[in-house]
């Protein structure tokens, strides 16, 4: 077997042991330092060339492919419990499982030739381009698909009913746990849940409705002529706030008659709270039209 081809079959596993000792850093948050994936990843790309070498088929059984999880797993990451130790273990052979039925996908797609030695998959011709192409999907599977997988896994302690009541009309909607959200009333310090329009619209007076419905919920001069001619100037307020897009927005809030959130089986009524008004939808799936705070938990 000559030596460059030795190089690739390394290299190659170099790689994909890699990215799936990285996936499962991010999944599971470790703090491990990247230099320990290396090793780990070195580690098992020279398992994988000691497999097709002369006199080393014994290491094909099914314990020595454990026992190099368990050894990757131990040089690659800090494990501090066995709790912890279980998580690695499930995203590392999940990770594994997936990436290379995605891999395998991938080369029938493109018609490459598979051929197996020892228990080892070899694949005539470095694939660059398909190697390229699959690292360059996991990464955005991961950030686009992750996120959505992990508010589906935390649904139930992430996302509230919450029963708004205004003027003797009443709305419920779902509200999403937003643990970085500190929006307050600068001069009441009353904390601020965000709504979307087009879900409490019913509970608005009409010529609250008119600001949003004309699309001038961002025109201060509009939005304060409105409420001096309103009788409902004494329940709303603006208030400020930033975002990553907006370094100076507008929010209009109203003070509801009450708020109930739904929590351990029962409607409990939350303190004070504020209502922002929100023309933009907070949830691109639609899983939730509100956001609340912590503080806003009763």
């Amino acid at each position: 077997m000559e030596q460059r081809f030795l190089d690739i079959i390394w290299l190659d596993n170099l790689l994909v042991n890699f990215i799936v000792l990285w996936l499962t850093r991010k999944l599971a948050g470790n703090s491990c330092p990247m230099w320990r994936l290396w090793c780990s990843a070195g580690l098992g790309a020279s398992y994988a060339i000691a497999l097709i070498l002369p006199g080393f088929g014994c290491l094909n059984m099914l314990p020595f492919k454990f026992l190099l999880s368990l050894i990757m797993l131990a040089a690659g990451f800090r494990i501090r419990t066995l709790r912890e130790f279980f998580k690695l273990f499930g995203y590392f052979y999940g990770i594994t499982f997936l990436l290379g039925g995605a891999a395998f996908g991938l080369f029938y797609l493109f018609g490459r030739g598979i051929q197996v030695s020892g228990g080892v998959f070899l694949i005539k011709d470095f694939p660059a381009k398909i190697l390229i192409s699959a690292i360059v999907s996991t990464i955005m599977l991961y950030r686009w698909l992750w996120p959505w997988l992990q508010f589906r896994i935390n649904r139930n302690q992430l996302v509230y009913r919450v029963k708004i009541q205004f003027d003797n009309n009443c709305i419920v909607l779902d509200a999403f746990l937003d643990t970085g959200n500190e929006l307050t009333d600068p001069i009441s310090g009353v904390p601020v849940m965000v709504a979307e329009f087009d879900k409490i619209r019913s509970v608005l007076p009409p010529d609250i409705q008119k600001i949003y419905l004309h699309g001038r919920e961002g025109e201060l001069k509009d939005i304060i002529q409105t409420m001096e001619q309103s009788d409902w100037i004494r329940r709303f307020c603006i208030v400020p706030y930033r975002t990553l897009g907006h370094s100076n927005g507008l929010l209009l809030a109203f003070r509801p008659d009450s708020v109930h959130i739904l929590t351990n089986g029962g409607w409990k009524e939350a303190a004070d709270t504020l209502i922002g008004i929100r023309k933009q939808d907070l949830s691109a799936s639609g899983e939730y039209h509100a956001l609340i705070q912590p503080h806003i938990i009763p």
